[in-house]
């Protein structure tokens, strides 16, 4: 009697059987098409385990730090070294400078108690007469920094903006020495920018406390995970368009 291979509905292992009457045949492409579903739904489910795995890590680990390293590369900065500290704003809300900003402008505050230097804070929402001007000087008081040693460049939307007209701003105070006060995620790129525009006399500040070092809690964790994806992004955008 003719033997015929049947294949079970759970992509397990076929079986031979005899012939019987009400059974459907398979015919070649048919039994093809059912070991190429089966071979799919496996690499689906193996895709969907391993995603599930590296996305527990990333969520529940600080392994995210490995790809921090190569974009932080600020260095102790002497305390007689600069003229001018330059902060390009990280983006700010309606009535809060955000996380990015702040943290940069702590920086600078570090930065300034070494040293009296002039000011430069670089983004679109620094023009003229702006609520976000206010802010930045109400920030500065604080820490006993008065509005003489301000100076705001507010045509900006991008980083590259920031260093564009920020380097203008810089030769034509004749400014030799530039210290520059961004967030570690942020460096790599800025030195980038910076060594395009031909400003080759800077220094790029550590940030010992920033948002990007601790994650203490979920939403904080997706929020660096994205912030360091989004910087390679732009560092691949950066040498392709040079912009």
């Amino acid at each position: 009697m003719k033997q015929q291979v049947t294949i079970s509905r759970d992509c397990s292992t076929s079986r031979m059987h005899a012939p019987h009457a009400g059974r459907r045949r398979l015919g070649l492409y048919k039994t093809l098409f059912f070991y190429y579903n089966c071979l799919v739904k496996k690499k689906v489910k193996y895709l969907l385990m391993v995603l599930l795995l590296v996305g527990g890590i990333f969520l529940f680990t600080d392994i995210y730090l490995l790809f921090l390293k190569p974009l932080d590369i600020g260095t102790e900065v002497a305390g007689d070294y600069g003229d001018v500290i330059l902060a390009p704003g990280g983006g700010s809300k309606r009535g809060d400078l955000g996380y990015s900003t702040e943290e940069r402008l702590l920086l600078t505050v570090e930065l300034f108690k070494q040293k009296n230097r002039i000011i430069i804070v670089s983004g679109g929402s620094a023009y003229k007469g702006s609520p976000a001007i206010k802010m930045y000087v109400a920030f500065f008081s604080k820490y006993g920094i008065g509005k003489e040693h301000l100076r705001f460049e507010g045509r900006s939307q991008t980083t590259y903006d920031n260093f564009f007209n920020s380097h203008k701003m810089i030769d034509e105070m004749k400014l030799k020495e530039v210290i520059i006060a961004t967030s570690p995620y942020h460096q790599l790129r800025s030195r980038m920018m910076l060594s395009y525009l031909g400003l080759t006399n800077f220094k790029m500040a550590k940030m010992k406390t920033s948002e990007i070092y601790r994650a203490e809690s979920i939403s904080q964790r997706l929020r660096n995970i994205w912030l360091i994806s989004r910087e390679y992004l732009a560092i691949v955008k950066f040498k392709i368009f040079k912009r």
